[in-house]
């Protein structure tokens, strides 16, 4: 129930109607007895949002596409591996000091290990995209020690930014163009799509030429709805190993409920939120 003194959470983006988050969040709030309700808002404008969340005491959001870079530039506080990735999707409201961190980094690594793989080691990467979600994704990467990772990207003036960012923390990185994919594709372990491509509404599109996904990749989708994009089904009608932005989604988002409320047992929720969002999907 909603009441007068109920605290108000929220996730910012844009498009943002697809956005499964307030499930997850008002499913917490219930489950813990927590007097709060969390709200989607499809923000265009940050600086008159950000004026708006101190005006009325908004006390934590969840940013996401196209908002997890820009976003910095309003915020009090980042968080610094939040800062070293240049993207953000929590913030924590302290009485109109905001402070802000990345949660999917640990969204990501949680969700390779709960399909069994807790390192990289001696991989190569591909990584399809150049903004807030694809950063995170490298420094997952990087924090499982993958041996190689290429960047390409329908912008490569960001592709080549993002490559530039990254080489002083990790020399083994480098940049491809979309069109030559194909002469990469068979030195490739696991290849990461960090797009909204193949995201609801646009569910037949698919990052890159199915043909060139075998059975020796590792897919990673960080689109969650839907829950298989066709990136993962070819992946998985050829017999490579899947990893779905679900699991990443659900890891990521029961860290911020950890960071609003200082709760480390936030985590023993985890089966019930995959249920949950399995269940209403």
């Amino acid at each position: 129930m909603i009441l007068g003194n109920s605290e108000v959470f929220c996730v910012i983006g844009n498009p943002v109607k697809h956005s499964k988050s307030p499930i997850i969040h008002n499913f917490i709030f219930q489950k813990l007895g927590i007097n709060a309700v969390y709200v989607p808002f499809e923000v265009k404008d940050l600086k008159v949002f950000f004026s708006f969340v101190r005006d009325v005491g908004i006390k934590g959001i969840s940013v996401t596409i196209p908002h997890k870079v820009n976003s910095i530039n309003f915020v009090d506080k980042v968080d610094e591996i939040a800062l070293r990735i240049g993207a953000i999707n929590t913030i924590k409201n302290n009485d109109s000091f905001l402070e802000a961190y990345n949660t999917d980094i640990q969204g990501i690594v949680k969700s390779f290990e709960t399909r069994g793989i807790k390192s990289l080691e001696g991989k190569n990467a591909l990584i399809i995209g150049s903004g807030g979600v694809s950063r995170s994704c490298i420094w997952a990467f990087i924090k499982m020690e993958i041996s190689k990772i290429t960047v390409t990207g329908r912008t490569p003036e960001k592709v080549s930014k993002l490559i530039q960012e990254i080489k002083p923390f990790f020399s083994n990185i480098f940049e491809e163009s979309l069109l030559n994919i194909k002469n990469i594709i068979n030195d490739t372990n696991v290849i990461a799509n960090c797009t909204p491509i193949g995201m609801y509404p646009n569910v037949e599109e698919c990052p890159i030429d199915p043909s060139l996904i075998s059975k020796d990749h590792i897919i990673f989708d960080t689109v969650y709805t839907p829950l298989e994009t066709k990136f993962l089904k070819f992946g998985k009608d050829v017999g490579a190993k899947v990893i779905y932005g679900m699991d990443m989604f659900v890891f990521q988002a029961l860290e911020q409920q950890r960071i609003w409320f200082n709760n480390s047992e936030i985590y023993s929720l985890k089966d019930a939120v995959i249920n949950l969002l399995t269940q209403t999907h």
